[in-house]
């Protein structure tokens, strides 16, 4: 069974690798600002842990700086999120047949499909978290050492890619205190907790040489800092968020699956639901408070898709094939929206609102940014918006760094690199990239405006967004905002 496991999943991995390839769409922003990161290796970043940056490094060193030479890190990893989950189903389940559907299942998940193409951290974090809790269960039925160890090197691993991993930490506790008390008196317990923390150490010592910023950035992305007020707009935006991530049509599988796990009170099955339960209850309870992105909990679910599944097959397979073909039909849409136009069915998902939109247009504007900049020869191109500066700084020729001045925005990575002190007062032009126009600020740092422009971008036969360009003469000081937020 397994050889066919490999074989079916390997195929959907070719047929992502040809999507991506023949799909007219560009990096994502976050996709573009994480492989510039890849250009500056270091022990952490401003918002994230360096492992997303290691990767791209090494993906690209392969296959150089193109859309597949760093998507493939997305796809090869949602491969082995696939075959751990029917490694994972089996060990629970013992039942191949259980096990091989699970694997299949999830390509029903939207979260799944976008995290398996879209190179993002939640990537590697959802393999890693899943691996994780893989071999933690392992670990605690079977007590073998090197178990123990690689449950550290995931848990460290998955720390590096994004610091939601902590979210384990009381997952275990929990499953721990109510189903193996014993495994607290277990040295290789306390071992793998040492050895998943030898990897915290690069990133913190990178903060306390940077002024924690990475911390006092969290902190201000949870809404720890400041009074507690309830806002319900983001609470139910962040329900619908789930519910789109997770799919509208397997939705009610999901809820029954989480309440028959606590009627039945097996142990496996409450294991499965802890993680899901934990990571939706801490950001629910934060989106009472403040917008939370739909794709911040995405990682705890892996197991809950497990769960699932497994009812699923064992209760009502039968009923769920539709509403699984039709989430399956929605996923298709989503990542090739065009579809719409040719079966008369734009208006269901018009170019404007389309999600992909964000995924169009930067080459061309960047090849426009480049002929530009080659009738300037003495200039460097900037922005205030991190977006566009990774998005340029990717797909103009020649792969010059784009910079990003810190006017009317929160701190960014950009921040701790270098700025543009170097071409003050020795007549360079600028060429200024945003999605707004020119304010006095950027105007007062140069000593006129020799020429502007605006780009259109045109997507299923709409413009959705414009672009004003700028050319800025004489270079003299940009008086940029002092950092006061992180």
């Amino acid at each position: 069974m397994l050889k066919k496991v490999l074989i079916f999943h390997f195929f959907i991995l070719v047929l992502r690798v040809l999507y991506v390839l023949f799909r007219d769409i560009d990096l994502s922003p976050e996709e573009a600002q994480y492989w510039l990161w890849s250009k500056f290796l270091d022990l952490s970043y401003y918002s994230k842990p360096p492992l997303i940056a290691y990767l791209n490094f090494l993906s690209t060193s392969i296959l150089g700086d193109t859309e597949i030479g760093v998507r493939i890190n997305a796809i090869i990893l949602g491969f082995f999120i696939a075959i751990i989950t029917y490694v994972f189903s089996k060990e629970l389940f013992k039942d191949e047949k259980v096990a091989f559907f699970n694997s299949v299942f999830i390509y029903a998940v939207p979260a799944y499909d976008i995290a398996s193409v879209i190179f993002l951290t939640d990537t590697p974090l959802a393999f890693f978290y899943l691996l994780l809790s893989y071999l933690f269960y392992k670990s605690v039925k079977e007590n073998k050492p090197y178990l123990w160890i690689m449950t550290g090197i995931s848990a460290g691993l998955a720390f590096l890619s994004k610091y939601s991993a902590v979210f384990f930490f009381p997952v275990a506790i929990v499953y721990l205190t109510i189903f193996s008390k014993e495994t607290f008196k277990n040295r290789w317990f306390y071992l793998s907790i040492l050895i998943a923390g030898i990897f915290t150490i690069p990133v913190i010592y990178w903060n306390f040489n940077n002024d924690f910023v990475s911390f006092k950035h969290v902190e201000k992305l949870s809404g720890a800092e400041g009074s507690f007020s309830i806002n319900l707009k983001h609470f139910g935006d962040y329900i619908l968020g789930q519910v789109g991530i997770n799919s509208l049509f397997l939705t009610p599988f999901f809820v029954y699956s989480l309440y028959k796990t606590f009627k039945d009170k097996d142990e496996r099955f409450i294991y499965l639901s802890l993680s899901p339960i934990v990571v939706f209850t801490f950001f629910g309870f934060m989106a009472l408070k403040k917008n939370v992105e739909a794709n911040w909990p995405a990682f705890g679910y892996s197991t809950l898709y497990i769960l699932t599944g497994y009812y699923i097959y064992t209760r009502f397979l039968k009923v769920a094939l539709i509403p699984m073909g039709l989430s399956i039909l929605s996923i298709i849409i989503l990542f090739y929206t065009p579809i719409l136009d040719s079966l008369g069915l734009t208006k269901i998902l018009p170019p404007k609102i389309d999600p992909t939109k964000r995924l169009v247009g930067w080459s061309e504007m960047a090849s426009f940014v480049s002929d530009l900049k080659k009738h300037y020869p003495k200039s460097f191109v900037f922005s205030d918006s991190y977006h566009i500066s990774s998005e340029m700084s990717f797909y103009m020729e020649g792969k010059p760094f784009v910079y990003c001045v810190r006017i009317d925005r929160r701190m960014n990575q950009w921040d701790l690199w270098e700025g543009l002190e170097k071409y003050e007062n020795k007549g360079y032009y600028g060429i200024y990239v945003a999605d707004h126009q020119i304010n006095e600020k950027v105007k007062s740092g140069f000593e006129s405006v020799e020429k502007h422009y605006t780009y259109r971008v045109k997507y299923r036969g709409e413009f959705v967004k414009d672009y004003y360009i700028y050319v800025l003469k004489n270079y003299k000081k940009l008086n940029e905002d002092p950092i006061t937020t992180y």
